[in-house]
């Protein structure tokens, strides 16, 4: 699954995905073979669990204060978004466009500048759920010899990683169904 949304510390702010690029002529004539592309991060739109990720990642010095003198006003208006999938839309850029930008974040993630937010407020089972190895019907028993939430589980599959096949087989789980056999024995796949 792609990342689709970052916080950065400063808002507005922006990211250059790709520069222009123009062939020049002779003639004095010019066409631009690639266009440029800009990440725009704006003010607001954050989600509750996503400004508390934010707010604890960050410290914001130098907060304006109420008419109290003593109140500081939360930083809000400080942090800006950047949401793929919306950007995409509002500017209507391919999907190849849209995963350039997502890819180009991901990788140049300057931790003091912009950060990557949780897809989920369910945190995953354990640190490195997300790297399990073994089948579907390993990691279930595994789940359940541990005491998880399988509801929980379920949740932060949905949103977080998307393996259908461990969907399905939690969802039969939490449904009070049992898996079926051929489907046990897939591989876990590692987004």
């Amino acid at each position: 699954m792609s990342q689709t949304r970052f916080a950065s510390k400063y808002a507005p702010f922006s990211v250059t995905i790709q520069h222009d690029i123009a062939e020049h002529y002779a003639t004095g004539q010019s066409r631009v073979i690639q266009q440029m592309v800009i990440a725009d991060f704006r003010p607001g739109g954050l989600e509750p669990f996503e400004r508390e990720f934010v707010l604890n990642h960050w410290s914001f010095q130098g907060l304006f204060q109420n008419l109290d003198e003593v109140t500081p006003v939360p930083p809000d208006h400080r942090i800006g978004l950047f949401d793929s999938v919306q950007q995409a839309l509002e500017k209507a850029w391919p999907d190849e466009i849209r995963e350039l930008a997502e890819k180009k974040l991901l990788k140049e993630q300057v931790y003091d500048t912009y950060i990557a937010l949780p897809a989920t407020a369910v945190p995953p089972p354990w640190p490195n759920y997300d790297d399990y190895k073994g089948t579907v019907g390993q990691l279930l028993k595994k789940l359940e010899d541990d005491g998880h939430d399988l509801r929980l589980v379920l949740e932060y599959e949905r949103a977080a990683q998307q393996r259908q096949a461990l969907i399905d087989a939690l969802q039969a789980k939490v449904d009070g169904f049992e898996q079926e056999p051929g489907r046990e024995e897939e591989q876990v796949v590692v987004a």
